[in-house]
């Protein structure tokens, strides 16, 4: 982190190395880590002490959320619009989950809500925190500033104030170019740090929802914001001069409402000589500035017991499978067989995948590249890597494992017979949930972790479903994983051989004809994918007059003879909700176009489940015709051709 901490960037230099550019990437970065820490993991994180002295920037001014010493870990809240409405299962049961109502972080970030007694730390605590910074960067002058006057001494309350005077651009860094930013764009920004800041957390927004909103997802203007003259301040400042001192003695203390009253007696208003002026507290006796805010910490510290992948043996596997019988199997899953099983003395539920053709080095590295990556990520709706196994001249990786249901099985056993009363094991509302969590993990690989991930065999049987139907992405043994060079750009590794490897079915035109794999390739597999959850019908089908799937349904809403509701799985016994079925049946298509230029990318794909339709707009002025589509499908129709005159079924 060569350019140290934000506040060191924004307050400790005279000139200015934060272009407005620079700024409205800090915001979005931190927001991203937010609603990455959120909504985004198994257990939702709530940081605790979002500040500019914890915001790290990297060579390319990219910010990283660090000093995770208040967070606490907490069960996701269920959806009450989901069903079943069963407790999400922690797949790790060594999981300690920390009480949040003690008093941690730091005066000026702190939201009100937290000086109540008894008052428990919510994502909208994290909300506030990232608010103030957010006006921070706009305004280039601290939360809490004792070298201004009294009435501009608490950024907040007089950002406030210029809002009810609607003068909010007097808030502006003045040492941002004149013409190096749009007006209104500042003022969206400054707007959006007031919402986050309001002083009832119902009111302020989610960090999906601050996401969507710098991402342009939300058109139309802003909410508009209260008057803030009905608010309580945020810091109630009280100061008294005397003339023969020359310290500085500072005191907090709170009221029921949850604002905090500072009194000051001073010779003269100063800032303390630290990197920050209020430091966490519980760094408060360690700090050489002035500390306003600290807590008796009586309860012992909680640590999350979080496990990292290991090499187990083969004798464990050996163990957990009973030696590979066919009753701890699974399921035949791509490029190999999948057995569950219980480490740990059978406190562990997992899932073994051996790999077959062992003897392929293209296939064994590609393994070693699987167990050596996969461990490093994480997401809620990836599988977890536990360990792996290399002994006996196998090829084995272990996942975290908590039901034996593969989303190719649920979805397509028995879809041929149309028995009466036959029902689906999903709803139309956990496959439409399936198909948001499975685009958000993949967003996740290719915009969110810190190097880009191509997935290459997105299937579904690539996809295990959870207790509660949620679905976790694995498979992961053919992805590229790319770095970034210099200029922050993803390159993909000199030596790469260009060779098709995946599922047939899945595959993208351009994958086929060229094996150059790329995100574009990832969202034709999830378009493929989506698709299958869709019509409960199999990407090749050789059953059929049409083999591929994705071309029977182009077909079918090209001649617009019928309605969506032909393409529905009819197991589903018309119950489905008609504006999300266009919506993902017209996602499908865009994401499966022929042409990689003309798909969306995954970040415009979740926008759209979450029911921002304004990309579908734009997604159907893009068509291409049929003469387009068989061209580009060439050699993928020559390889159905001779697949049926090889008898294959």
């Amino acid at each position: 982190m060569p350019h140290r901490s934000l506040d060191r960037v924004l307050f400790r230099r005279p000139e200015n190395p934060l272009t407005w550019e620079r700024r409205k990437r800090i915001v979005a970065g931190l927001a991203s880590a937010l609603h990455y820490l959120h909504e985004q993991l198994e257990t939702q994180i709530i940081h605790r002490d979002v500040k500019t002295s914890n915001v790290m920037l990297d060579s390319n001014f990219e910010p990283k959320l660090g000093d995770f010493g208040l967070a606490r870990w907490l069960e996701h809240d269920l959806d009450p619009s989901y069903e079943p409405k069963t407790p999400p299962v922690s797949t790790n049961r060594r999981f300690r989950l920390a009480e949040t109502t003690g008093i941690g972080g730091t005066i000026g970030y702190l939201p009100p809500e937290s000086f109540q007694k008894r008052k428990t730390a919510t994502a909208k605590s994290d909300v506030f925190s990232f608010g103030i910074v957010v006006l921070e960067i706009i305004s280039g002058r601290r939360a809490v500033d004792l070298t201004y006057p009294d009435d501009r001494i608490i950024l907040l309350d007089w950002i406030r104030r210029l809002s009810d005077e609607r003068n909010l651009l007097e808030a502006g860094d003045s040492r941002l170019l004149d013409g190096s930013y749009e007006l209104s764009d500042m003022e969206k920004i400054i707007r959006l740090g007031l919402m986050c800041t309001l002083h009832d957390p119902q009111s302020r927004p989610s960090m999906k929802c601050v996401l969507e909103l710098l991402s342009g997802d939300v058109h139309g203007e802003l909410p508009k914001l209260p008057s803030f003259r009905s608010h309580p301040l945020y810091i109630s400042l009280s100061s008294t001069t005397t003339t023969n001192t020359t310290t500085t003695t500072t005191k907090a203390n709170s009221n029921s409402s949850g604002v905090v009253s500072i009194s000051t007696t001073s010779s003269g208003f100063v800032t303390a000589n630290a990197e920050t002026l209020y430091l966490t507290a519980d760094e408060s006796e360690r700090s050489r500035g002035v500390s306003v805010f600290s807590t008796s910490r009586k309860d012992k510290r909680t640590f999350v017991d979080l496990e990292t992948p290991r090499a187990i043996t083969y004798d464990e596997i050996v163990s957990v499978t009973d030696n590979f019988s066919d009753s701890r199997r699974v399921a035949e899953v791509d490029f190999g067989t999948a057995y569950h099983g219980f480490l740990e003395g059978g406190r562990r539920h997992v899932i073994v995948k051996r790999l077959g053709m062992k003897t392929c080095p293209a296939l064994r590295k590609r393994f070693a590249d699987e167990f050596r990556n996969l461990g490093r990520l994480r997401h809620r709706n990836l599988l977890q890597l536990c360990g792996w196994c290399t002994e006996q001249g196998e090829m084995l990786v272990v996942y975290d494992y908590s039901t034996s249901r593969h989303l190719s099985r649920v979805l397509f056993h028995n879809h041929h017979r149309k028995e009466k009363n036959w029902k689906s094991e999903l709803s139309w509302r956990q496959r439409y949930n399936i198909v948001r969590s499975l685009a958000c993990a993949i967003r996740y690989l290719h915009e969110e972790w810190e190097e880009q991930v191509v997935h290459r065999n997105i299937t579904s049987s690539a996809v295990i479903l959870d207790q509660d139907s949620s679905p976790r992405l694995g498979s992961f043994a053919l992805a590229e994983f790319l770095t970034r060079n210099e200029d922050g750009q993803h390159v993909s590794p000199v030596d790469k051989k260009k060779s098709v490897r995946g599922i047939f079915g899945y595959m993208s035109p351009e994958y086929i004809d060229s094996g150059d794999a790329s995100t574009m390739a990832d969202v034709y597999s999830f378009g493929v994918v989506l698709l299958e959850v869709v019509t409960g019908q199999v990407a090749v089908d050789f059953s059929q007059r049409e083999v591929l799937l994705v071309k029977r349904v182009h077909e079918l809403v090209e001649e617009q003879k019928r309605g969506y509701e032909e393409l529905v799985d009819w197991r589903l016994d018309g119950e489905f909700e008609g504006s999300e079925l266009e919506r993902v049946v017209k996602l499908g298509i865009a994401c499966t176009r022929s042409d990689p230029e003309l798909r969306p990318s995954m970040r415009q794909i979740v926008s759209v489940m979450d029911g921002h339709d304004r990309w579908l707009v734009e997604m159907e002025s893009k068509k291409e015709g049929g003469d387009e589509w068989r061209r580009r499908n060439r050699a993928c129709m020559c390889m159905v051709r001779r697949m049926q005159a090889l008898g294959i079924h």
